[in-house]
């Protein structure tokens, strides 16, 4: 007997945005809507639900036309992908050589230089340049530099080591990395200046835009600011500024708007954020689309040349591990942005020189991305999501909001040499660094399931960076690293484990039974090892007396007490006593004490721990109780 399809959508009415909030609304009872909103640095807000009137402002363009929101070619990334597109800083020529060629036989198409004496591979002439540029083909593989000093001659030195390769220019792809403003960020010093560095490099961008139509000549990295804390919004509004001081100065030394913007690289940082990143790059493109056409360029011109890299602030030297999978979700954000070029650091980066694993599992996180997961198969897979459309518009607006503002303080080279953008950074590190504190921004494997006695990972180590400003120039951006507090509480307890033989120790005296205190206890304890404290559970106490004395057994020089809230005010006064008189030099309860902090604390108690509080400082107080140096 044939039976009639169940029409189940038909028989119930569309539900509207309205009746849907007020649902949510009496399932909030009396809580304020803005609880199910997400806060994103720079002012930005995440809310619970899209719809297609949110995304209605969104660009129309396919891809491949201006604005380029949807990327610079018409098919996406589906004509053969992205191009991975490995980046090097082993400062001795031969070492990189050698990972150039491995990279390049195992699945990369491009290279990325960091050039210099000080933080970068040192390549004093065009012979030093030959040698490492051995097994890079130039003219099937894209080289890209980025000098920490002296962007012009590190460019006459490539152009020079393939005249001697006798490679034609016009065969050439990839970027010289004149970059001024980015190493003045990085360096603090720019000697020859804005305009007189352009304008000395104008007659190289005017000939090689005939001669080598593959090679872009400016680059505009917002390594500097990434690595110093810069967010999504800033970093992007910093990075299209940079490149309309560079369409200025060019034009004021003769070079036209059009063939300047065609002559500009961009290489931008991915973080953790997956989605915002999505939309930064998308917003990226189009924010400059509309910087160029306001400065004349043609609608070819405004396509910009996007390189992404996984960020350096997000990664660990604890729990390394970890760092593989921060990787691999910032490729992946960059993949779906529409980067034209990709690279991924090395989990080990942190740690100093990679070796090769941790460079061939970089190298592949990309190829499983794109041969594996088929991620070239779509063009613009962000296109249409009410939620990346909206989140976009909202970024591009928020950083042309920005640039207006440096545009207001005289630009990006006075933004940096009078100190505006260290201003900004500072303000928005010690935000950051309160969440990071309070662990409202956790990171695995460091404030959040850090692991006490994992196996160390020891590299070559780089050399420290200089924070030293010449005479009347900007101070250098210091490069920071979110996981960095907790990450100094772990260096000293294993100085301490070093000079002691042990590390220090608490002895967890946990209430009630199992069921009651388990949660809190398991909470603590993982606060208590992200502080580098080793916790010691303990539980099924006969009374204060059984308890006190399992402590002195224990050794430890700590105790810390967790339960459930109901027992404390019986507990807390005599317990605290007790383990103070067997010999704890500190006495902390897990947990916020509410009215009975000022009795508790009359007892003896030390330190409350309890989450939102500030626990780096709180751990770091125990240390210096304990004599942690």
């Amino acid at each position: 007997m044939a039976q009639e399809p169940l029409q189940i959508a038909s028989e119930f009415p569309a539900p509207s945005v309205d009746d849907w909030r007020r649902l949510v609304d009496k399932d909030l009872k009396g809580k304020p809507f803005s609880v199910l909103q997400s806060q994103l640095e720079g002012g930005l807000s995440l809310q619970p639900l899209y719809t297609q009137q949110d995304a209605a402002s969104a660009q129309t363009e396919p891809p491949g036309v201006a604005p380029y929101l949807r990327g610079t070619q018409a098919l996406g990334l589906t004509e053969g992908g992205w191009m991975p597109c490995q980046e090097y800083s082993e400062p001795d020529v031969t070492q990189a050589a050698n990972a150039i060629r491995t990279d390049l036989e195992r699945g990369t198409w491009g290279v990325w230089l960091h050039l210099g004496e000080t933080h970068g591979i040192r390549v004093p002439d065009a012979a030093a340049m030959g040698r490492l540029l051995a097994h890079a083909p130039l003219d099937t593989t894209h080289v890209h530099l980025e000098p920490e000093a002296e962007p012009l001659a590190a460019a006459n030195l490539f152009l020079r080591a393939a005249d001697q390769a006798g490679v034609a220019r016009s065969a050439l792809k990839g970027s010289l990395g004149v970059d001024p403003l980015g190493i003045l960020a990085r360096t603090g010093t720019l000697p020859r200046g804005l305009d007189a560095t352009l304008a000395e490099a104008a007659p190289l961008v005017t000939s090689l835009r005939e001669a080598a139509p593959g090679l872009r000549v400016l680059l505009v990295s917002t390594r500097a600011y990434a690595d110093a804390g810069a967010t999504a919004v800033h970093e992007l509004a910093w990075a299209i500024a940079t490149g309309v001081a560079y369409l200025r100065s060019l034009e004021r030394a003769g070079v036209s708007p059009d063939v300047a913007a065609r002559s500009i690289q961009f290489a931008l940082s991915v973080g953790g954020q997956f989605f915002p990143e999505i939309a930064r790059l998308r917003a990226a493109r189009l924010l400059w689309a509309k910087a160029v056409a306001a400065c004349g360029g043609s609608p070819e011109a405004q396509a910009m040349a996007l390189h992404a890299r996984t960020a350096s602030s997000t990664k660990t030297q604890r729990d390394p591990w970890v760092n593989i999978l921060r990787a691999t979700a910032e490729s992946f954000a960059a993949v779906v942005g529409g980067a034209d070029s990709i690279s991924t650091a090395p989990f080990d980066e942190p740690l100093g020189t990679p070796d090769d694993s941790a460079r061939r599992l970089a190298r592949n996180t990309q190829l499983i991305l794109r041969d594996e997961s088929s991620l070239n198969r779509v063009a613009d897979p962000a296109g249409g999501s009410y939620y990346l459309e909206q989140l976009t518009q909202e970024l591009a607006r928020a950083a042309w909001a920005e640039l207006r503002r440096i545009e207001s303080v005289g630009g990006m080279a006075r933004a940096l040499t009078e100190g505006d953008v260290a201003r900004v950074l500072e303000e928005t590190n010690q935000a950051r660094a309160k969440a990071v504190r309070t662990r409202k921004l956790p990171i695995v494997g460091v404030s959040e399931f850090p692991h006490l006695g994992e196996a160390p990972v020891s590299r070559e180590p780089r050399p420290a960076p200089s924070h030293s400003a010449a005479p009347g120039a900007a101070l250098p951006l210091r490069p920071v690293r979110v996981a960095e507090p907790f990450e100094s509480l772990r260096d000293a307890s294993d100085r301490h484990l070093a000079a002691t033989g042990a590390r220090p120790r608490a002895f967890m005296a946990s209430l009630g039974t199992v069921a009651e205190h388990t949660a809190r206890s398991t909470w603590t304890a993982n606060v208590l090892a992200a502080g580098g404290i080793a916790p010691e559970d303990a539980h099924g106490f006969k009374d204060v007396a059984d308890a006190a004395e399992r402590f002195a057994a224990s050794g430890a020089p700590l105790a810390v007490i967790s339960g459930p809230d109901a027992l404390y005010p019986e507990w807390i006064p005599a317990l605290t006593a007790a383990l103070k008189a067997k010999g704890a030099r500190a006495v902390a309860v897990a947990g916020r004490p509410g009215e009975h902090e000022a009795a508790f604390r009359a007892a003896g108690v030390d330190v409350f721990l309890f989450a939102g509080a500030d626990l780096f400082s709180l751990l770091s107080s125990l240390h210096q109780q304990l004599g942690v140096a």
